[in-house]
């Protein structure tokens, strides 16, 4: 029996000196003749790569206000194996009471992520909390509950220059408008580190063997100018509430320099809240829609007539008749809105004759109408620089009817956008110069402006060509400037208003029509420029004229405009 017993053990004791055997003989063999497939799989394990966020730079107005602005904040969320054997219903009914939800819908989250994926080990609960609210919840230590750091955009002006401004989603693309625009400067540079990390997945911070820190966006200031933003979106808020267009557009710029103070499309919407608002509300209609400009466009016509020396501001003709003998072709003349007889350039331009600006082009010819035509910057993009900007419609000379050359000097014949049309008015106050619209102002780092004149480019007049001289000018800006307003207003005020039917299927509609109004102000030595195109408004079936429905508001814009400069 004893001896028995005594088998057993040596027995017992040779497995386990053998099993001690192969261990020792494993590890030998690991250390003494290591793999590459096991060094590399043992350096995934242990070694990890993590990013550390930018934070985004800051959106403001010319003085300083606040457009966009970068958030820290938290998003919390609970690690499921941490609750086994735990009251989930207890703990989820103490974090909702912090989180300010209801528990309902944090346990329909927790079945729902844990249906999908059995084995997750973290459920996203919350979004967007703060600092001070975190910290609650850390307090109460609660099991598995934590939470990350990350940065949101808000937008402290709501729907203010929402076209302008554009968005940052919640991938944190940069969507449109300036965010996208400058999203170069904007954006900044994402840190990174490789390190180790042990069994419990804490890094070994002694095996950190890269530590490249984040580098925060830098800060962009833009021209727009938020109190006169907001001018602009009231006016046209009032003209969607009497008059209920399909939408309005107004633009402001400075005449000297083109820096844009004021964009405003209506409908608008919510930046923080883009999801919640139709794509058709986030398009920039003052560079994305093209129409007829109508007789806002007859300063080209009259500014190249003048500037070839073909008439002088009294020079007349005879509006009275249906055709015009030129060159020894009879061209047929488009109607004008009233029964008019002889008129000299003045009156053509002040009582919008038709048929005295087509006369004015058939003088010209085909070919020097057109080339003004491109000259006042149609046909190309106003240079805006966002995405979606257009070129509006301009077909060269060999592609036009024998109608094309009494109907496009009227505004038909041609689309443009609203940027288009302002930039061609703005040629007027500029003092003859096509000029780029600005919308930057300047680039900042923490530390300051951009080094190495980085800003000289955003602090310019960008001028694309020179389409007027001086006299000409002149002479226009005495045509347009309408004395009979000197007792409404304490300044001399220039404009020109524009009516023309819609084309709803190719064919123009009687009951459609886009109102508009361009000019300057004071007219002797501009210093703003301002635009209002509105589609559509609602007229009982008359005709929508532009002096009816968009030179008011231009007028109220202006009046609105001037006083707030005179408290700065």
């Amino acid at each position: 029996m004893l001896r028995e017993r005594r088998w057993r053990m040596l027995f017992l004791l040779g497995i386990i000196l053998m099993l001690f055997g192969i261990l020792a003989y494993r590890l030998t063999y690991l250390m003494l003749f290591p793999e590459e497939s096991r060094l590399g799989s043992v350096s995934r394990t242990r070694t990890f790569f993590d990013t550390t966020a930018a934070r985004r730079g800051n959106i403001y107005d010319c003085n300083g206000v606040a457009l966009a602005i970068t958030v820290p904040t938290l998003e919390v969320g609970v690690d499921p194996r941490a609750l086994l054997g735990k009251d989930v219903q207890a703990t989820m009914a103490v974090l909702a009471d912090q989180l300010g939800i209801s528990v309902e819908s944090i346990m329909e989250r927790w079945r729902e992520r844990l249906e999908t994926i059995p084995h997750l080990r973290w459920i996203q609960l919350a979004d967007g909390i703060s600092e001070s609210t975190y910290r609650r919840i850390l307090n109460l230590k609660l099991p598995g509950v934590y939470g990350n750091r990350k940065f949101q955009r808000f937008y402290p002006q709501g729907s203010s220059a929402c076209h302008v401004i554009g968005f940052v989603n919640r991938e944190s693309i940069a969507c449109c408008g300036v965010e996208k625009f400058a999203d170069f400067f904007l954006s900044g540079q994402d840190g990174w580190i490789i390190s180790e990390k042990d069994g419990k997945r804490q890094e070994l911070v002694q095996y950190r063997s890269r530590n490249i820190p984040a580098v925060d966006g830098c800060d962009v200031y833009l021209n727009l100018n938020i109190a006169i933003q907001k001018i602009v979106e009231n006016e046209l808020g009032q003209i969607m509430e009497n008059f209920h267009p399909k939408f309005a557009v107004a633009i402001i710029t400075e005449a000297k320099s083109g820096k844009l103070l004021a964009l405003t499309c209506i409908p608008n919407y919510d930046l923080n809240n883009y999801g919640q608002f139709p794509m058709d509300c986030m398009r920039n209609r003052a560079i994305a829609d093209v129409y007829e400009p109508g007789s806002v466009f007859k300063i080209v016509p009259a500014c190249a007539g003048l500037e070839e020396g073909i008439i002088r501001p009294q020079t007349t003709f005879d509006c009275s008749r249906p055709f015009y003998e030129y060159g020894g072709k009879k061209y047929s003349l488009p109607k004008d809105h009233s029964a008019f007889g002889t008129l000299t350039l003045i009156e053509i331009l002040r009582q919008s004759s038709n048929r005295g600006s087509a006369q004015i082009a058939i003088q010209l010819g085909k070919e020097r109408f057109y080339s003004y035509v491109r000259a006042f910057g149609f046909g190309e993009k106003a240079g805006y620089g966002f995405d979606g900007e257009l070129a509006g419609i301009l077909r060269p000379p060999h592609l036009w009817d024998g109608l094309t050359i009494t109907r496009m000097p009227m505004g038909h014949a041609i689309g443009v956008t609203p940027m288009q049309m302002h930039m061609a008015m703005s040629v007027l106050a500029s003092g003859g110069y096509l000029l780029t619209p600005l919308v930057l102002g300047k680039v900042a780092t923490l530390n300051g402006d951009l080094p190495r004149g980085g800003n000289d480019m955003l602090l310019k007049p960008i001028i694309r060509r020179q389409v007027l001289g001086k006299q000409t000018v002149q002479s226009i800006r005495s045509i347009m400037e309408n004395s009979k307003y000197s007792n409404e207003f304490p300044f001399s005020i220039s404009f020109k208003t524009g009516t023309t039917q819609k084309i709803i299927d190719g064919r123009y509609v009687h009951d459609r029509h886009i109102a508009s109004c361009s000019g300057f102000f004071p007219s002797r030595d501009p210093r703003y420029v301002i635009t209002v195109v509105i589609d559509s408004p609602a007229s009982d079936g008359s005709i929508a004229w532009g002096s009816r429905y968009a030179q008011p508001s231009f007028q109220r814009i202006a009046l609105e405009l001037f006083r707030y400069m005179s408290t700065q």
